[in-house]
């Protein structure tokens, strides 16, 4: 106690007692500023996962543009040759350069993967915009028609569904489609539902505007966000299932290229030709890998330091 009969609580004794001013613009945990977000540099994997898919795209329907060669000419005199100069992923079995059946199968795999993720896309938003905005009967008529399909594994329901749909690129992408639909569904449906009771929706209900023009004026432009992105991250799952049932020989028949049933088509030379299966291998791992990286930039995965 002071004279004056103030309690004394005591003075700093050093300029560590008293607060940081800098500290509320630092994360916790970090012992130093966070750089702005405008100066992180780019980051290498995500420019290289742009460049691939920036030549695969074109590729994909302008192939001509990588390779001059007929993918379905075979030479026989040349069968089997390693990759080098005059072919730089080599020859198959038949004399065909392997280079150009990939860039010829990238048409194949990638139409094909597009077709699945818009299929997935349009028929899950629809049934989730209507589960989420009407409600009731129909909401739970839809959720769980969608948790059966979420119960059976993908890949399991793809070969059923293409087994009964027939073989061709085509049905193999119907049938990767449906696959996809339910979790967009459920994406859309939490979705509708966060904004059913947002103010300007409340309004426009009161105001007496009808339910379609709700749901295509309001409801959708502010819930597709999330649902783009999922398209995006889902695009690499996709183009791994197609090959897949490419490889089991479900897609395109011979002697049309296509990325899963080029690995096929070498398995039986990986002790003589590894090249065969590998190299088509590799482009299919680097596809996933950079539709992978790129839907994780847009999801904003990587907005924070590591």
């Amino acid at each position: 106690m002071t004279d004056l009969g103030i309690p004394d609580t005591g003075t700093p004794e050093s300029g560590a007692d008293l607060p940081d001013p800098a500290a509320a613009d630092r994360p916790k945990g970090s012992g130093r500023p966070r750089r702005p977000a405008r100066f992180r540099p780019v980051r290498p994997g995500l420019l290289l996962s742009v460049l691939l898919i920036a030549v695969l795209l074109p590729a994909a329907f302008f192939p001509h543009l990588l390779t001059s060669r007929d993918p379905l000419a075979a030479v026989p005199h040349d069968k089997l040759l390693p990759p080098g100069s005059g072919h730089p992923f080599g020859t198959d079995q038949l004399g065909r350069d392997l280079f150009a059946r990939v860039v010829h199968g990238s048409l194949l795999t990638l139409q094909a993967s597009g077709l699945a993720v818009l299929v997935g896309l349009v028929v899950g938003s629809l049934a989730g915009l209507l589960a989420g905005y009407l409600g009731g009967i129909v909401d739970d008529a839809l959720m769980r028609l969608t948790d059966v399909l979420l119960s059976i594994p993908g890949l399991l329901l793809s070969l059923a569904l293409v087994t009964a749909l027939g073989f061709g690129t085509v049905k193999v992408a119907l049938a990767v489609g449906v696959t996809s639909v339910s979790t967009f569904t459920r994406i859309m449906r939490a979705e509708v539902l966060r904004i059913a009771g947002s103010g300007y929706v409340e309004a426009a209900r009161a105001s007496g505007t009808r339910a379609p023009a709700v749901l295509l004026r309001h409801v959708l432009p502010n819930a597709a966000g999330p649902v783009l992105v999922y398209a995006a991250i889902d695009f690499g799952a996709v183009v791994l299932q197609v090959s897949s049932l490419s490889f089991l020989g479900y897609g395109a028949q011979p002697p049309a290229p296509e990325w899963g049933s080029l690995v096929s088509d070498g398995r039986n030379y990986l002790a003589t030709a590894w090249w065969l299966s590998t190299l088509p291998g590799l482009v299919i791992a680097a596809t996933v890998l950079a539709a992978n990286r790129i839907a994780r930039a847009l999801d904003g995965a990587d907005t924070e330091e590591r």
